[in-house]
């Protein structure tokens, strides 16, 4: 005579099917990546006063700007600095990545009925499509910020294709009085990216 199966080792058993199924992880990250070429163009960084930092896990890309300094007291060409930075990156084959997140920390000193901005955006060469993140900071406000956002899209780099990963930021004060963005600890402004790893 059969015995009947028990409902809680058959829903057991089903459980342990579906993990097993999804035990396989679609995300993976290369064992090595290098940085083998930089770019800076723009009025807020150069080679003296600009920074990047690839984290030991390839996961976090961190960028010090020291010259991106936007200020109401400095004329027409003080009120926006940018930064075009391209990496050139170097991965072995059977990985994609994109940039998902972006945290930026910074100072900044807003008046009434002035405001301070920073924007960033990224492309891969190669590929079409720009994602961007923005903050504005309205007045009055004095003091550190950080930020976290999610990039407006994701954006892929072709597999098997180690690219070019363009970033281009600024920061920008519109009114009577405004500073952005010089941090009070290091006197640097700070975007940090987080790095999404794909195996392909």
């Amino acid at each position: 005579m059969a015995r009947p199966v028990n409902g809680v080792a058959a829903m057991a058993a089903l459980l342990l099917v579906a993990v097993v199924c999804v035990a396989v992880p679609a995300r993976a990250q290369p064992p090595l990546v290098t940085i083998d070429s930089v770019t800076f163009t723009g009025s807020g960084c150069n080679w003296g006063n600009t920074n990047y930092v690839l984290s030991n896990d390839y996961k976090i890309l961190t960028v010090l700007f020291g010259g991106m300094i936007a200020t109401t007291d400095s004329g027409l060409a003080g009120k926006r600095k940018n930064c075009q930075i391209s990496l050139g990156l170097k991965y072995p084959n059977g990985f994609s990545l994109t940039l998902g997140k972006v945290t930026g920390r910074g100072f900044a000193d807003v008046g009434y009925s002035s405001t301070g901005t920073y924007q960033t955006s990224y492309y891969i060469s190669g590929q079409t499509g720009t994602s961007y993140a923005t903050r504005t900071i309205q007045g009055q406000f004095t003091g550190n910020y950080e930020f976290t956002d999610e990039l407006s899209r994701l954006i892929w780099s072709n597999c098997n294709n180690a690219p070019n990963l363009n970033i281009n930021s600024e920061v920008r004060v519109n009114g009577k009085k405004a500073v952005m963005t010089l941090d009070s600890s290091d006197q640097k402004f700070e975007l940090s990216f987080s790095i999404d790893w794909l195996a392909c």
